[in-house]
C-alpha cells in the first residue's frame, strides 16, 4: 500500500503533461509580386468621394496610383477592405496629386475585396476626371 499510493500521484502528475505541447505556428505565406492591373476611370463631384472594388487573389504586393486628375487637382487617394455593411473601410489614405509612380504600396496580407476611394479634400471647385491604377496578386 506504501508503495501504491506514491505510484498513483507520480502516474498523475505526468499524464496531463504528456499530451500537451506548444502548438506550431503554420508557415507565414511568401508575398507574390503584384501581376493584375486595375484601371478605374470616373468623375469627382465636389464635396465628393467615389469608391472603387477589386479582388486580391493571393498574399503579394499591392501599389495604388492615381494617374490623372483633370482639372489638375489634389484629391484624397486611399485604399482599404470593401464591407458590406460600412462601404470601403480605409487601411492607408493620404492627399496627393495625380503621378506615374505608386502613391499607395504595400502588402495585401489576405486574399478578399479590397477598395480605393479617391475624395475631394475639399479643393475642387469644379468635377474632376481621373485614371485610377491598382496592380496586386
Amino acid at each position: 500500500m506504501k508503495w501504491i499510493l506514491p505510484a498513483i500521484i507520480g502516474l498523475s502528475l505526468s499524464l496531463p503533461t504528456s499530451g500537451c505541447s506548444d502548438p506550431v505556428a503554420p508557415a507565414t505565406p511568401t508575398p507574390v509580386l503584384p501581376t493584375i492591373t486595375e484601371t478605374f476611370d470616373d468623375t469627382l463631384l465636389v464635396a465628393g468621394s467615389n469608391s472603387h472594388t477589386f479582388n486580391v487573389q493571393q498574399v503579394g504586393g499591392l501599389k495604388v496610383s492615381i494617374a490623372k486628375v483633370t482639372p489638375s487637382a489634389a484629391v484624397n487617394l486611399a485604399v482599404g477592405t470593401q464591407s458590406s455593411v460600412s462601404g470601403c473601410i480605409v487601411i492607408n489614405n493620404l492627399t496627393t496629386v495625380a503621378g506615374t509612380t505608386a502613391q499607395i504600396s504595400g502588402t495585401a496580407t489576405v486574399p478578399g475585396t479590397f477598395c480605393v476611394l479617391v475624395s475631394d479634400v475639399g479643393n475642387l471647385v469644379e468635377p474632376v476626371t481621373y485614371t485610377v491604377t491598382v496592380t496586386h496578386s
